[in-house]
């Protein structure tokens, strides 16, 4: 199971990088594109402007001082079936004007002589029956003859001799920040890329006044760079620098939402699977525990039920039966045997009923220190046959609670007995109590074997006794501190435990006080 989370956690992972690693080649991709676009655009608009005041200028001077034609080209098709021929002429028309110094154009500069390129198109039918070549030839031209101006955006002579002209212009004079940005902002919001950006143009690597107006050397974030204004070597003499600082939340704003969906789910999952473990685990911990009470229970009913039997073997015995007093003693040791059986079993019953019941136990106001002599009354023998002894310091001035007076008591008796069993030395107990803020608060303190941390987290659960090897080394049934806990919630009241191993244990109750006056 842990495999296989680690297995989904590692693809979702490297799906998300590598969704990432496609977002930002995707943003790149449509960055430069967009870049390359805009910088397409700027230099074709320069060389428009160029060719659009060249082409003024020709319209304006008038007619040309000397024209012929640099190239013609003639083709002749015949059809045999109709007897017609056609004839096809084209030639290109050079036109030379000698300019006065004062034309003069802000793009062009002084211009002393221009030359303009024209198409000229014939087309002529001919009969071949009545065919005359000189006739119908000069008849022809001039009926059908057309002349077109060369488109001079496609001549490449025309091109390069625009490319040399602005190349020598500073690039302030070539293009302001303003066409740029519209381009720029055009272009990124085609791509849909909607995040703030700075941009400025570079030459011999300095930047110029092309620039946004946030535009620093150092920006942050990450930037793109693609040439403006090509030369006729296809070199770029500028460099147009676009820097996105908030790119990586833009590319992030991108996957949030499939990857925050696939976050959440692995999440799920890792939290199902690590419910599902810890239950497991507490499952086999329960299963060891239970294990341990049948085992321990079981021993706990050998003794007695082996010593009834040897009771019983001893009375049958003929010996026996005419010693009365002797088979006095065989049955009040098989009634204390029985006695004991009895409530180990109504411990066990008394937890069970407390646990399924629905309906809280009964209270009502009794005092607290009359319980607490009774219970130590109840285990003084045992004290005193270990050597040791039990001091009471019952300071409180209000020692009345509503609490049940069996249910409590055995919560007494099952502390003081806890504290008897676990004491490798004489024991010595110490009960104390004083009111506090409408309470009552009790303490019971031994000097016994202690507790670790663990130990203490696990004590007031079922079934579960701290041993020292052999689980039947300590006798009970793991019931006992789990009854106390369940007593003292019953009862709104609170529990502390404090110990520390080969020191001792503190255990403090905390009881609200009655409002009745008994």
């Amino acid at each position: 199971m842990i495999l296989s989370i680690m297995g989904i956690v590692l693809v979702q992972a490297y799906w998300v990088k590598t969704a990432w690693e496609n977002k930002e080649e995707e943003f790149s991709l449509a960055v430069q594109q967009s870049m390359q676009n805009a910088a397409k655009e700027i230099q074709e608009r320069e060389l428009s402007d160029y060719i659009q005041a060249y082409a003024r200028l020709l319209d304006s001077v008038g007619t040309p001082d000397e024209s012929n034609f640099t190239d013609v080209f003639l083709f002749l098709d015949e059809d045999d079936t109709s007897n017609l021929s056609t004839f096809y002429a084209y030639g290109i028309l050079r036109e030379d004007y000698n300019l006065n110094p004062s034309y003069q154009d802000p793009k062009l500069g002084e211009v002393s002589n221009i030359q303009d390129y024209k198409g000229v198109r014939t087309t002529t039918i001919l009969n071949k029956n009545i065919f005359n070549r000189e006739n119908t030839l000069s008849s022809s031209i001039q009926k059908i003859k057309s002349i077109d101006r060369v488109n001079l955006f496609d001549q490449a002579k025309y091109r390069n001799a625009f490319l040399e002209l602005s190349s020598s212009l500073p690039i302030h004079k070539r293009l302001n920040t303003m066409e740029l940005s519209l381009l720029l902002q055009r272009e990124f919001e085609d791509k849909n890329i909607v995040t703030p950006y700075e941009f400025g143009i570079y030459g011999d690597g300095l930047v110029t006044k092309i620039k946004s107006k946030n535009y620093r050397e150092l920006l942050e974030g990450t930037q793109y760079m693609t040439p403006i204004f090509l030369d006729q070597n296809g070199q770029g003499q500028y460099d147009l620098i676009v820097s996105f600082p908030e790119k990586n939340e833009f590319v992030f704003s991108s996957i949030i939402g499939i990857g925050g969906l696939t976050f959440l789910l692995t999440l799920f999952i890792v939290l199902v699977s690590s419910t599902a473990l810890y239950q497991i685990i507490q499952q086999k911990k329960i299963s060891e525990i239970k294990t341990d009470f049948i085992n321990n229970m079981s021993h706990e009913f050998k003794t007695p039920i082996a010593t009834i039997n040897l009771a019983v073997d001893s009375i049958m015995n003929p010996k026996t039966l005419t010693a009365p007093e002797r088979i006095k003693q065989y049955l009040k040791m098989i009634r204390e045997e029985n006695t004991r059986m009895l409530t180990q079993v109504e411990n066990v019953l008394r937890i069970s009923q407390l646990e399924k019941s629905r309906t809280p136990i009964s209270r009502e106001p009794i005092h607290l220190h009359p319980l607490i002599e009774e219970a130590v009354h109840h285990i003084s023998l045992i004290v005193s046959n270990k050597g040791g002894k039990v001091e009471t310091n019952l300071m409180a001035d209000n020692d009345l609670f509503d609490g049940n007076e069996s249910h409590f008591t055995n919560v007494i008796i099952n502390i003081l007995d806890n504290a008897i069993k676990y004491s490798d030395s004489p024991p010595k107990i110490e009960i104390s109590t004083i009111n506090k803020n409408g309470t009552i608060n009790v303490k019971i303190k031994d000097e016994g074997i202690g507790m670790d941390k663990m130990t203490q987290k696990m004590i007031f659960q079922k079934f579960y006794r701290e041993q020292s090897g052999d689980i039947h080394n300590i006798k009970g049934h793991g019931l006992g501190l789990s009854y106390v806990k369940r007593i003292v919630d019953l009862h709104y009241g609170r529990i502390h435990l404090e110990s520390k191993k080969g020191v001792g244990t503190t255990f403090s109750i905390s009881l609200n006080n009655s409002k009745s006056i008994v």
